[in-house]
């Protein structure tokens, strides 16, 4: 299309989108919070297991690595954002004795 075509309509007929929309920030949020309260130390009330404690972080996790693995300009912005959560978090947590070789890594942490 040019500038104008014929029937008046503009080159972009939208504004541009954002470069992660507002999804992705809300999952990199989720998960920061979940990698703040495991460098805080969880409050007594919790049992330091997802089952019981809920999910909603690490969820948000795996819908990010799911985005990650599609690739693309979108999949490098939202890789080193969640590299430096998850190295956090590895430090803040301890790993099982026995995690599946499959798995995704966080679900199988110690919140310590």
């Amino acid at each position: 299309m040019t500038k104008n075509d014929s029937r008046g309509m503009p080159h972009r007929p939208r504004d541009a989108r954002t470069a992660d929309g507002l999804h992705t920030h809300w999952l990199l949020r989720r998960w920061e919070h979940i990698v703040k309260r495991a460098e805080a130390g969880f409050d007594e009330t919790a049992t330091g297991r997802p089952q019981c404690d809920g999910t909603e972080g690490l969820d948000a996790r795996d819908e990010l690595e799911s985005l990650m693995r599609r690739g693309g300009r979108r999949a490098e912005r939202i890789s080193a954002q969640v590299k430096a959560l998850d190295e956090r978090f590895l430090r803040a947590t301890s790993p099982q004795p026995f995690p599946p070789v499959d798995g995704n890594w966080w679900r199988y942490r110690n919140l310590d």
